[in-house]
């Protein structure tokens, strides 16, 4: 089973508390927005508990989004995996460093809010074709725990 899944999902739970007209054109690429980060003054995201919710379910949103696009596809669900992985490691570390700072607490609350947009996103993750088709493959297993773990 999937190690660091399966702390990452009890984590979020337990700190929780869903015809044109006319000639086809060619499929256009998503726009994915740039994001600039934080601003050179920001708060580790660590200490800054609003950005790290916010950014926990943004990654948790895009790992249910991705395993709706790939479905039993472990291949494609990996790779969807090592790409959020870039884009979140500091999510997990920041994560992973409240906990270990005794911070759990705080976390909760700042997750309070949250609590039902978490819970649908830890429940396409959790019950999704991708993860029942996928959770024993031993790459799909590798990089789902370095997307949720904190980096060693």
């Amino acid at each position: 089973m999937l190690r660091a899944s399966s702390i990452a999902v009890a984590v979020l739970v337990a700190c929780s508390g869903r015809a044109a007209t006319g000639p086809a054109s060619p499929p256009r690429a998503a726009a994915v927005p740039i994001d600039a980060g934080p601003a050179v003054d920001a708060a580790p995201l660590d200490q800054d508990l609003a950005r790290l919710v916010e950014l926990s379910l943004a990654m948790y949103r895009e790992v249910a989004s991705a395993f709706t696009a790939t479905g039993r596809d472990c291949a494609a669900a990996t790779a969807r995996l090592r790409e959020l992985t870039g884009r979140y490691r500091d999510v997990a570390a920041a994560n992973a460093k409240v906990l270990r700072d005794g911070r759990a607490k705080q976390l909760r609350a700042a997750l309070g809010p949250h609590d039902a947009e978490f819970d649908a996103a830890a429940q396409a993750v959790v019950g999704s074709p991708t993860m029942a088709s996928c959770a024993q493959d031993a790459g799909f297993g590798v990089a789902f725990d370095e997307l949720v773990a904190p980096p060693p």
